[in-house]
């Protein structure tokens, strides 16, 4: 088989030859894919559309979704009077029979010495197994004390998710409401510079900005917002008469998005809440070569490639296999992404793509094959 072989001068001028390797490896499908159906809702600290705190009622709403995973915005902890002091969070899993985790965006003194500190917050119930779990910390403008300055403080929920054997990282946030986009700005940048410690991610939550916003654009950059489904608003907000979209779920882009949905004739709050369907694969690996090419990228800016060549000469190999996918040509489309691994492969031996780079984009291409075949 021909391949692609990195060879260097004494002046690193770098340039591909064609050589010939052995594919040593089998093939596996074992890789299933799952639909997973997530949510998010900002749920106004339980009190509904008529004013009143009731937490059956928003049970009840988030179990007519029948999500898997759901992110929840502006939940209350032993918060106050306007919520019963109730533990939200433990209150909705138990009814639901989720687990959870909560992040607290404040954290105060309670009214009462010797009672529980007063948290506000987001938080995440799942059906599947919370692996681990971190309230991370972003910019905010505090609403709690006079004449505040913008500090990164917690509040962006960050849960790894057994998925089947798919780790999710899933992000729960919630940005600052403000006219002035300048702290969402802020908030954004840290977002990415969070989450590009993994790459299957999902992101959910109420931005406080419409979909042409500029200061969410940049999240569209390693995510697809999951209403380009559809041709209709998916408004949210306010929940009697939604005139705007301002909650969102963020898919990776090596993911697929299947159905996205806004539930309307909610009463249990002030926002309507938002599912998708996404499909993902056991082992995080990429559905289509979209997000095999997102993939690249995406070490592409983690400088795990250490030549300026091979991150455009490996686009290019995805360019001629996306061409072999649109004209239904499976030999030869099996045939280059053999190419492109023994590539990978052989770059990585000669230390040019870092280790873990090598193997994920390997099992990447490993899991298309399969999925061809």
């Amino acid at each position: 088989m021909k391949v692609f072989r990195w060879l260097s001068t004494v002046v690193l001028v770098s340039f591909f030859v064609i050589v010939s390797l052995p594919v040593d490896y089998a093939y596996s499908s074992a890789m299933e894919r799952v639909d997973l159906k997530v949510g998010t809702f900002n749920v106004a600290a339980g009190t509904g559309l008529d004013g009143e705190y009731n937490i059956d009622r928003l049970a009840d709403t988030i179990s007519d979704l029948d999500v898997d995973i759901i992110g929840l915005q502006e939940v209350d902890v032993h918060w106050g009077y306007r919520s019963n002091f109730d533990h939200m969070m433990e209150e909705l899993a138990s009814r639901l029979d989720m687990e959870y985790y909560f992040a607290p965006i404040y954290d105060l003194a309670p009214v009462n010495e010797g009672d529980p500190n007063r948290q506000y917050g987001v938080g995440v119930l799942s059906k599947y197994p919370i692996v681990d779990a971190e309230n991370r910390k972003i910019t905010r403008l505090s609403t709690q004390v006079p004449n505040p300055s913008p500090t990164r403080e917690p509040g962006f929920l960050q849960a790894k998710i057994n998925v089947e054997g798919a780790e999710v990282m899933f992000y729960v946030t919630h940005l600052d409401y403000r006219g002035d986009p300048t702290i969402r700005e802020m908030q954004v940048a840290d977002m990415q510079e969070i989450m590009s410690e993994g790459n299957y991610n999902i992101l959910v939550g109420d931005m406080n900005a419409r979909p042409n916003a500029t200061e969410i654009g940049p999240l569209f950059r390693d995510f697809v917002d999951v209403w380009g489904v559809h041709d209709t608003d998916g408004n949210t907000f306010p929940a009697h008469n939604p005139d705007r979209r301002i909650d969102y779920i963020l898919a990776s882009k090596r993911m697929e998005v299947k159905t996205a949905e806004v539930k309307n004739g909610v009463e249990s709050s002030d926002h309507l809440p938002v599912t998708a369907e996404i499909e993902i694969v056991a082992g995080n690996h990429s559905t289509s070569l979209d997000g095999l090419e997102w993939l690249l990228d995406y070490y592409e800016r983690q400088v795990a490639f250490h030549d300026q060549q091979i991150h455009p000469a490996l686009k290019r190999q995805i360019n001629v296999l996306k061409h072999y996918h649109k004209t239904d040509n499976v030999e030869k489309l099996l045939r280059h992404l053999d190419q492109l691994e023994n590539t990978v492969q052989q770059l990585g031996e000669e230390g040019l793509i870092e280790d873990e780079a090598v193997g994920e984009i390997t099992e990447d291409i490993r899991y298309l094959y399969s999925d061809v075949e």
